[in-house]
């Protein structure tokens, strides 16, 4: 029998007395107190009327609390299902029709948010994803057979309060590793979110093996959580200390102070974040008087995108201790790849890979136009395929997701651009669908990025296509410069073509605030197309004339520039991004034809075909200038 019920079970029995979980709202627990609050509450879902094989979704914050409830519907012989709670109403009813719960359990600050996305007397099935029912759920009067509170504050009417569930301890249901542990939800980053069945085999594979590698996680070695738990990234970090009798001490929500403060206070050894949050974490030592004691850590694993050199050398300046990068991703339910502790010494060759494929994996990377061919030459990139025994057997309840995720040979597209070294370094270049393909060439925006990461004046960066009428695509960086830097997009593109073929640099920037990302620290390069797609170049703030837009589009309302609103610079000069409603399609060219753009007296660009000539007329206007023209 493998199932995590069974690994609680053993560690009450074999450390009772070692601490399993500490909560920054108070709440503390041994193994043997976990095993017993697990059941007791398990006994009240049951009472509750959660049957075996039904659903309850869990939309909390990291709390003690979140897991004993997740690991109670799994002793009731029930399915926990996670649901960010930073969703919209609309997208949290999404993910229960997806998912079609029997029941709810949230911290009093969602009940709102859940009684918006799935009214009382509304059935679950009855809630429509894209104007789509599902159905086949188990009715009831309510919809919900329970709303319950399970941590936080008041308990508003009509939900209950998770201090009087309890009830007699059910049979211990006939779990085994095949069986579905949690269905977590993907994180958004491409569009309408996908429910994934977790497996109790393969995240004890995959958390035994991560601890192996570690060596030195023991009983009672202390574990900081601070990604969320609702993501396979937390949940699986807060399983393997539970594995290893290790004591997880859970922060409801990141915050630098808070995380070098329990460092020190707590003597940490072991966490995991994303290079984003690790660097706010060293801008937080350094800004500090007195420098923090951070001896006690051991190791800090990081995953969802590579390290750059900077970063690490001064993560590695700041806190001291190892540092190890995880490649994998939710279908996974394992590491795919693992960059070790001795290959993060600055200036590593390989340290822009992600180290070396895991046991109990195949890959092989293929042209993604052909993923059935044979695998391409070392170092040559390509989509890379993976398949192994932990691999998830299929989206929840959606077979044509399932079939699209699969080759019919049985290998699972990643929808990663990646390639693989000689001697087994595995290099993730990008997602194929964030690749970018210019005049024919295919711009891997992560290769951009990288330089540009390297530049001073950058702290944040993220590169994506915009539509380009002669190339077809053009890249465009987005960029948050550092506090107090000072840098035009000439010297920005400048920098990227002393380093970078000509045809990969960026054609446009635009300057913003901080990037938008994920709870595990993902750029949402979606929401910054979205963005891309709503704005409109302009040489100057004159507002249009009624006899000139562009063609193809509506006339939109223009937003005024102001101080930090969005501005852009192209290769030969500054002009003003400024946000419209409307993007204007991109038409096809006529063998033999381009087109350009032209700036008319009332300085909207319109759009004129002309003969092949790659530039652009200027106004004379000294407020304003135009394009330049753009070589490859």
């Amino acid at each position: 029998m493998q199932s995590w019920i069974h690994v609680i079970e053993w560690r009450a029995t074999v450390h009772p007395d070692v601490t399993a979980l500490v909560d920054d709202r108070g709440t503390a627990l041994t193994y043997a107190e976990l095993k017993a609050a697990v059941e007791s509450k398990a006994g009240g879902w049951a009472s509750l009327g959660v049957r075996p094989g039904d659903v309850v979704a869990i939309l909390a914050k990291n709390s003690a609390d979140f897991l004993v409830h997740a690991f109670a519907i799994l002793r009731a012989g029930a399915t926990p299902a996670f649901i960010n709670w930073r969703l919209s109403a609309a997208e949290v009813a999404d993910v229960l029709t997806l998912t079609q719960p029997v029941a709810v359990a949230t911290d009093a600050e969602f009940t709102a948010l859940l009684d918006a996305a799935a009214p009382p007397h509304t059935p679950i099935s009855d809630i429509r994803i894209s104007d789509i029912a599902i159905s086949g759920y188990r009715k009831s009067g309510d919809g919900l057979i329970g709303r319950v509170v399970i941590a936080g504050g008041d308990v508003p009417h009509g939900w209950l309060d998770s201090c009087v569930l309890t009830g007699p301890v059910p049979p211990r249901p006939a779990l085994s590793a095949n069986d579905v542990l949690a269905l977590v939800h993907t994180s958004g980053t491409t569009g309408r979110a996908k429910a994934i069945p977790l497996r109790h085999g393969a995240l004890l594979v995959s958390v035994a093996g991560f601890a192996i590698e570690i060596g030195d996680q023991v009983a009672g070695s202390r574990h900081l959580q601070i990604l969320p738990l609702f993501h396979l990234g937390g949940f699986g970090q807060c399983l393997q200390a539970l594995l290893t009798a290790g004591t997880v001490y859970v922060h409801s929500a990141f915050g630098p102070a808070a995380v070098i403060d329990a460092i020190q206070r707590d003597r940490i050894e072991f966490f995991t974040a994303g290079p984003s949050l690790i660097d706010m974490l060293v801008a937080e030592i350094r800004s500090r008087e007195v420098p923090p004691d951070l001896g006690s850590l051991r190791e800090i694993a990081y995953g969802t995108a590579p390290i750059t050199a900077s970063s690490l050398t001064a993560a590695i300046e700041a806190f001291g201790c190892r540092f190890r990068q995880i490649y994998g991703n939710t279908e996974s339910q394992s590491m795919i790849s693992l960059l070790a502790s001795e290959d993060h010494e600055p200036g590593h060759p390989r340290l822009a890979s992600a180290g070396r494929v895991s046991f109990g994996w195949e890959v092989k990377i293929v042209d993604p136009a052909d993923p059935l061919a044979a695998a391409l030459p070392a170092d040559t990139p390509g989509e890379l395929l993976i398949r192994g025994e932990c691999l998830f057997s299929g989206y929840w309840r959606d077979p044509e997701a399932t079939a699209a995720a699969f080759t019919d040979d049985g290998w699972y597209r990643t929808g990663d651009i990646g390639r693989l070294t000689d001697d087994g370094y595995l290099y993730i270049l990008d997602r194929a669908k964030d690749m970018v393909i210019s005049g024919g060439e295919n711009i891997y925006p992560a290769e951009v990025e990288a330089v540009l990461a390297r530049h001073p004046a950058i702290a944040e960066v993220a590169v994506i296509g915009r539509p380009d009428r002669t190339w077809g695509e053009a890249v465009h960086a987005v960029i948050r410069l550092a506090d107090g830097a000072v840098v035009t997009g000439e010297d920005i593109i400048a920098w990227c073509r002393d380093r970078l073929a000509h045809f990969k640099c960026p054609k446009t920037v635009e300057f913003t605030g901080p990037l938008p990302r994920t709870t595990t620290g993902k750029v949402l390069k979606r929401e910054l197309r979205h963005r891309q797609g709503a704005l409109c170049l302009l040489d100057c703030q004159s507002p249009p004339t009624a006899d000139c837009h562009p063609r193809g589009s509506a006339r939109s309302q223009l937003w005024p520039t102001r101080p930090g609103s969005t501005r852009c610079s192209s290769p030969k000069g500054t002009a003003t991004l400024s946000r419209s409603a409307i993007q204007s399609p991109v038409r096809p060219v006529r063998p033999g034809s381009a087109l350009r753009s032209r700036t008319r007296p009332c300085a909207r660009r319109c759009s004129r075909r002309r003969p092949p000539r790659n530039w652009t007329r200027r106004r004379t206007d000294a407020s304003c200038s135009g394009l330049a023209p753009a070589t490859r």
